[in-house]
């Protein structure tokens, strides 16, 4: 089964990302502003392309107290975005 989920305006994006977290039960600050930038510019605002992103960002900052942009920039340079 495929389905084609459209692109997300950028708040909606923050907000996905937020709830993701809150989901988890997370409730501190993961990614600094400019990270969250980062994750939705290089993302096309696609949540399937965000989760990736994100993911990536966590392993790559396991032992960091915030991900930041810098940190992002590298999970996106690492993450096959096809």
């Amino acid at each position: 089964m495929n389905y084609n989920l459209d692109s997300l305006e950028k708040a909606e994006a923050r907000e996905y990302i937020t709830g993701k977290l809150s989901g988890a039960e997370c409730n501190v600050e993961v990614f600094n502003q400019n990270a969250l930038e980062v994750i939705i510019n290089a993302s096309n605002e696609m949540p399937r392309i965000i989760n990736k992103i994100c993911n990536s960002s966590l392993m790559i900052g396991n032992t960091k107290n915030i991900i930041d942009n810098d940190i992002v920039t590298l999970a996106v340079n690492k993450t096959e975005l096809g």
